[in-house]
C-alpha cells in the first residue's frame, strides 16, 4: 500500500475503535478518541464546554452522534491547522 492508503487505513481503523456498536461516535466516544489520540494537542479536553464546542461544530445533522464523515471533517480540519502551526515554525 501506498502511504496515503495506509494513511486512509489507519483513520479508518481509528474511527472503528472508539465508535460504538451502532459505528457511530457519540460525545463520550469522542472526548476518550480525543483525549487519547491527540493528548495535550488540543488542549484541555476534560473541559465539557471545549468537547461541546467540537461535537457540535462537527455533528453536521444533529443526530447527536458522528458519523465517519462528521469525523473524517475533524481529522481534515485538525491536519489542517497541525500544518498552518508547523509551516509557521520553520
Amino acid at each position: 500500500m501506498s502511504d496515503l492508503q495506509q494513511a486512509m487505513a489507519l483513520l479508518i481503523g481509528v474511527f472503528h475503535k472508539y465508535a460504538g456498536s451502532d459505528q457511530l461516535l457519540n460525545k463520550a466516544e469522542m472526548k476518550i478518541l480525543l483525549k487519547r489520540e491527540f493528548g495535550d494537542t488540543l488542549g484541555n479536553v476534560k473541559d465539557p464546554k471545549v468537547v461541546n464546542e467540537i461535537f457540535q461544530g462537527l455533528d453536521q445533522d444533529g443526530s447527536g452522534t458522528l458519523d465517519f464523515e462528521e469525523f473524517v471533517t475533524m481529522v481534515a480540519l485538525l491536519t489542517a491547522i497541525t500544518n498552518d502551526v508547523l509551516c509557521r515554525m520553520k
